[in-house]
């Protein structure tokens, strides 16, 4: 309930946002369209379907921007219940390795260890800002960068949902920051199929609100049945648990 009621909160605050500044977004995702102006009748032959198409092309590029909003309220929401996703996650593993033992009630697991889990989403958190930020000052300050700034905003969305949904696994593995990047960027075409079945989850109306844990359960499946390489020495330095 508590990831439940978080993320219908940053729902409503997202979506408020984004209808607050649908002018603002929509400018910044079809600044770079081209004026074009008809010389005579027979020049709309192109410049009619070039407009259709600059038109639906920044739809897309709006569409992706709102979309990263939304999954970044989620992602922040994530913050305050990171302490009941990592037990959560710990539970799932517990069931999968077949030795559920003694599962605490919900509020003490969470409570259990639930600031180190706080640290490392904010962590995440302030890493995945950072590159977001990062790339919409490059879209606004490049000429033409508006164009390649959302598609690259959920490029990197659709790459770091993998990453945050099985943190809570790989934190308790011991891993290091950077060996779980490298972890999701080793294995690109399941982290980006992973990423997008995320990324829709979160904009499917209704499903979202359970898009957290959903996806923390997820996650903990995905670093179980895809463990990071044991032969490196800086990588799986935690409790190793089979799948």
């Amino acid at each position: 309930m508590v990831p439940l009621l978080l993320s219908a909160a940053a729902l409503v605050l997202a979506l408020g946002g984004v209808a607050a500044f649908a002018g603002e977004l929509w400018a910044f995702a079809t600044a770079w369209v081209p004026a074009l102006a008809a010389g005579a009748w027979w020049t709309w032959l192109w410049i009619g379907p070039a407009q259709l198409l600059f038109a639906g092309i920044g739809a897309l590029a709006f569409a992706a921007l709102c979309g990263v909003i939304l999954v970044a309220a989620l992602l922040a929401a994530n913050l305050a219940a990171s302490p009941f996703l990592e037990a959560l996650s710990r539970r799932v593993e517990e069931v999968v390795a077949g030795n559920p033992g003694q599962h605490e009630p919900g509020l003490l697991a969470a409570l259990r260890g639930g600031g180190h889990a706080v640290l490392e989403e904010l962590r995440r958190l302030g890493f995945f800002l950072g590159l977001q930020l990062g790339i919409l000052a490059v879209g606004l300050v490049v000429p033409g960068g508006q164009l390649l700034a959302p598609p690259a905003l959920t490029l990197v969305t659709l790459l770091f949902l993998p990453l945050d949904s099985a943190s809570p696994a790989l934190d308790r593995r011991r891993l290091r920051f950077r060996d779980k990047r490298r972890w999701v960027l080793h294995q690109p075409a399941l982290m980006l199929g992973y990423g997008a079945a995320a990324f829709l989850t979160c904009l499917v109306p209704g499903l979202n609100l359970l898009a957290m844990p959903v996806l923390v359960v997820g996650g903990t499946l995905l670093a179980l049945r895809n463990p990071p390489a044991t032969g490196d020495p800086a990588v799986g330095r935690g409790t190793a648990t089979s799948s």
